[in-house]
């Protein structure tokens, strides 16, 4: 659950517990009123006697259960001759004789008074003057407590549970929640913080198991994908210097190689001399590129390069490159075809020294892999309002295999590892790109030619 939603839900229940307490709290209260409004004595002798006497009827069980009567009831037990066999009130003596008529005189003048019978009369009736073989009880209860209710204090103390109840279970619920949110918010947090010590440590050779969907947790999903682009980027760092190491090798070894050799008298002939020194100037250029290639790559991927955007007209911006790589293929005998099928003044936001550098490098590439008598096109139009620019070949096409890498910095496919260089073109190329806002895609077949294409879909543009 995200931080939010249990914030909330603590919000929500100091909100609403409160009012279910004190709903169940006046609930309460209700039914204490109504079950003490009733008087439960009013219902006990009927119940009591006939509990005993269904079981038996002989007078030594009803002389113990007179004796187990209720607290405050007085009773006196008559037996089948109207022989008083328990009493406790006062005027009925156990062992004497006593008639109706007292009875009945008893229960006229003490209306707390009652005749039970312990099961259905029959018509020989005491008030009869008849006989009857079951026992008679007569009870008294005992006059209920009057005490007169304090208004203000039943008040004060039926509002003071209404206040403190309700305060003690917003207590709990809120230190319940709090302690549930502060502990999942601490371990994580823990967590989070042992990752950054090993992170600053240099060690990023770890998991970071996650779990949750809260913010800390999304934070720490974020932080473990920086661990790994921590790691991939310092593996990329390594390949780089290995990759440089490499590739300044050769022609710093040959230029060594004839620079000794001149030196130690093997050149003496001038043009053997000539010849020496023209190699070593052709390194000499090439590891000049190389250098320059590597140090425009660096400035780029570190974003030390900083593109100046502004509008330019696409179609003027186009053609004279097309048209200066239509000579530069016609003297290799190479056909280079253009079409711009863009509106004069349509206008694009981007840096144009670099875009014209990544377009060289595209086109460069095209027909330094396109042979004699092949042909290189460069078309510019737009799809569904966005500028378009395709570069395509009939090349020797790139492998399969290579496709998905030949973006990578330093990578060199199958058909370019004859070539001098550090395989940064095209990285180069997609840096720009995509520093624009832009993108670059890329299909190919052996033997057939290949295509890029540039689609300008992120740039604002203006007719």
């Amino acid at each position: 659950m995200k931080l939010r939603s249990q914030l909330a839900l603590l919000v929500g229940g100091i909100v609403v517990v409160p009012f279910l307490v004190a709903a169940s709290v006046l609930m309460l209260q209700y039914l204490n009123a109504r079950s003490s409004a009733r008087d439960p004595e009013r219902f006990l002798p009927g119940t009591w006697i006939r509990s005993g006497t269904s079981r038996s009827q002989r007078v030594g069980e009803l002389r113990g259960l007179a004796g187990q009567r209720p607290p405050g009831m007085e009773v006196v037990v008559l037996g089948a001759d109207r022989t008083v066999e328990f009493s406790t009130i006062p005027g009925f003596v156990a062992g004497s004789s006593i008639d109706a008529e007292a009875v009945l005189q008893y229960l006229r003048e003490n209306e707390d008074a009652t005749l039970y019978r312990p099961r259905e009369p029959r018509q020989d009736a005491v008030s009869a003057g008849g006989s009857t073989s079951e026992p008679l009880f007569l009870v008294r209860l005992p006059p209920p407590p009057v005490e007169q209710p304090n208004v203000l204090r039943v008040i004060r103390s039926r509002v003071i549970e209404t206040l403190i109840y309700p305060a003690l279970g917003l207590l709990l619920f809120a230190s319940g929640v709090s302690f549930w949110i502060v502990r999942g918010f601490n371990r994580s947090v823990r967590k989070l913080e042992a990752a950054t010590r090993k992170v600053a440590d240099g060690d990023l050779d770890f998991s970071l198991p996650v779990r949750g969907n809260d913010e800390v947790s999304s934070l720490t999903r974020s932080f473990d994908r920086m661990r790994t682009a921590l790691k991939e980027e310092f593996a990329r760092r390594a390949r780089f210097i290995m990759g440089v190491s490499h590739d300044l090798r050769t022609p710093l070894t040959l230029i060594q190689g004839y620079v000794e050799a001149v030196s130690d008298g093997l050149a003496e002939e001038p043009d053997t001399r000539r010849k020496y020194l023209s190699i070593v100037q052709d390194k000499t250029r090439a590891l000049d590129g190389m250098v320059t290639d590597l140090i425009e790559f660096v400035r780029m991927d570190t974003g030390e390069w900083k593109m100046t955007h502004r509008p330019v007209r696409l179609a003027p911006f186009l053609r004279p490159i097309a048209q200066r790589y239509a000579e530069d293929a016609a003297i290799l005998r190479r056909s280079f075809t253009h079409a711009i099928e863009l509106p004069e003044g349509l206008e694009v936001s981007m840096d144009e020294a670099l875009m014209g550098r990544a377009l060289e490098n595209l086109i460069g590439n095209a027909i330094r892999y396109t042979g004699e008598g092949g042909s290189i096109g460069l078309r510019a139009s737009l799809e569904n309002g966005v500028p378009v620019l395709t570069i395509r070949d009939t090349g020797i096409g790139i492998p399969a295999e290579d496709l998905p890498r030949i973006f990578d910095p330093f990578y060199r496919g199958t058909n370019s590892r004859r070539e001098q260089g550090f395989g940064l073109g095209l990285a180069t190329v997609k840096s720009i790109v995509e520093g624009h806002g832009w993108t670059i895609d890329v299909s190919s077949e052996v033997g057939k030619g290949t295509t890029f294409r540039i689609a300008m879909g992120k740039s604002p543009a203006t007719a």
